[in-house]
């Protein structure tokens, strides 16, 4: 008997959908009905879309957006994601709701998290450069509108993002600038004094040699100390705008070995620059290798930053990357700092052992070509700085302007009815079948035989029910078979 409770006969259940058609049909025509309703009273909601082109950024200047142009995949798609994420950030889409939303009675806008989440899209094609915007509106105009300014608040974070390191840059090459310039005119009157009262019109082959190889020394030592300085300068900026947070490079093995690496590199460099020129196979040999070196610290630097960044904000990521990259600079710049100091002590126990006027000649030319050449960089990197400092960034392109919606992206009025009917039919076809399975009666001697396993001896015929089941067996032998009723009849046979 329990076995039989939970036996589903189909044909049964086939007979009781097509006995309560009609009920199925009211239903389904209720749920139709809402869904008219709801067509009839839901706003239109219009989609503007856009393509911007994310490409590797190759301007004067560098960023701390740059910090993940590596020329592979891995990092055209986190640069991908950080402008993502620039373009969805606060500072871009707030303006955009207070141009377009309005506020309400107290004076209040939309929320930033409730706007974004229903009303901005953001989808990288694959393998490209390419970044689809979508922004949804009441109206045709007002989703352009919004999508526009979107995209004009984006590009100029962009450039306000782009610029910080370029301003705190140019800030320390206009002092150096104006101090290099000085000391530059103070060495060349020096040198000129000094001619004049020795008569020197020109100096001999072994002063002017001597001369060259202490100077060259000395430029170099210049320029790292410029290198060191304006490191110094973007590790302060970058610290300034994470509030001195995040990890140091000493706390990374990798890295800290990386540069002692590079900084012994440096050191050997220096000491090949007496013995060789630029074109010796040696000299090219350790220059490759710097190179590759600093491309692994770039490389290694771009994943601790990964890591240590969080992962809802690749900006900071991007930050947390520049100040790993000034530290090491520093740390290097540095170290070869010493190197070369080394050999400038070298160089002035040589000179002292010359006859004075030698002596006195050298060290004001020396004098007067070192400030030459640290005035002469230090004006052409504060000219790039400032022309980067002006310029747009040139790796985000408007490739398509915001569109025009023709038509609505919402409500989908044929999905909603197809889904409204089905639901109908589902929904009721389910909740009758429930219901007359779990509404269990005897009507018949079968229901006696099956249910209550008792023989029937007799049956007193009840005039009400004779006369219904009278009723449903003329209706049934007067309906035209039905699809299902060929179908079940067919399976019968079978």
């Amino acid at each position: 008997m329990e076995d039989q409770e939970y036996t589903i006969d189909l044909l049964e259940i086939a007979d009781i959908l097509a006995d309560n058609r009609k009920p199925i049909a009211k239903i389904t025509g209720v749920f139709v009905l809402l869904a008219i309703l709801y067509l009839l009273i839901a706003p239109p909601v219009y989609e503007s879309e856009a393509l911007l082109r994310i490409k590797q950024d190759q301007g004067l200047g560098k960023s701390l957006l740059d910090t993940f142009t590596g020329g592979n995949v891995q990092m055209s798609q986190q640069q991908m994601s950080t402008f993502e994420e620039i373009l969805k950030s606060r500072g871009v889409v707030v303006p955009v709701i207070e141009a377009t939303e309005e506020a309400d009675k107290e004076g209040k806008y939309p929320e930033y998290e409730n706007y974004v989440e229903k009303k901005i899209t953001t989808s990288p094609f694959k393998n490209t450069e390419i970044l689809q915007v979508k922004v949804k509106g009441d109206t045709p105009e007002k989703a352009q509108r919004a999508n526009q300014l979107l995209v004009d608040s984006f590009l100029k974070r962009i450039t306000d993002l782009s610029r910080t390191e370029q301003t705190a840059t140019k800030f320390f090459l206009d002092d150096r600038v104006k101090s290099a310039k000085a000391d530059l005119e103070k060495a060349e009157t020096v040198l000129q004094n000094y001619k004049s009262e020795n008569k020197i019109t020109s100096p001999t082959d072994s002063a002017r040699i001597f001369t060259d190889r202490i100077a060259d020394i000395e430029k170099q030592a210049a320029a790292n100390q410029v290198v060191l300085e304006a490191a110094q300068a973007r590790l302060n900026a970058i610290n300034g705008q994470l509030g001195n947070s995040g990890a140091a490079t000493a706390d990374n093995r990798t890295i800290q070995q990386y540069n002692q690496e590079l900084a012994k590199l440096e050191s050997t460099r220096i000491g090949y620059l007496d013995k060789y020129t630029d074109k010796h196979p040696r000299m090219k040999e350790i220059n490759d290798q710097i190179a590759n070196l600093k491309r692994k610290i770039r490389q290694e630097i771009d994943k601790v930053a990964a890591l240590q960044a969080p992962s809802d904000n690749a900006v900071h990521q991007g930050l947390v990357a520049g100040k790993f990259q000034s530290e090491s600079e520093v740390i290097v710049a540095r170290r070869k700092a010493e190197a070369l100091q080394q050999i400038i002590n070298k160089n002035n126990a040589d000179l002292e052992k010359l006859p004075e006027v030698e002596k006195g000649y050298i060290k004001a030319a020396r004098d007067a070509q070192v400030a030459n050449e640290i005035y002469v960089m230090l004006a052409k990197r504060l000219e790039e700085a400032k022309v980067a400092e002006v310029m747009q960034p040139n790796n985000v392109q408007v490739v398509d302007v915001p569109t025009l919606p023709e038509k609505p992206v919402s409500p989908r009025k044929g999905r909603i009815l197809v889904l409204a009917a089905l639901l109908g039919i589902l929904l009721s076809c389910g909740y009758i079948v429930t219901m007359e399975l779990m509404h269990r009666t005897i009507h018949t001697e079968e229901d006696v035989q099956n249910y209550l396993e008792l023989p029937v001896i007799g049956a007193i015929p009840d005039e009400t029910s004779m006369q219904r089941a009278m009723e449903k067996q003329k209706e049934r032998e007067d309906r035209q078979p039905g699809f299902m009723s060929k179908v079940r009849d067919y399976i019968w046979k079978k």
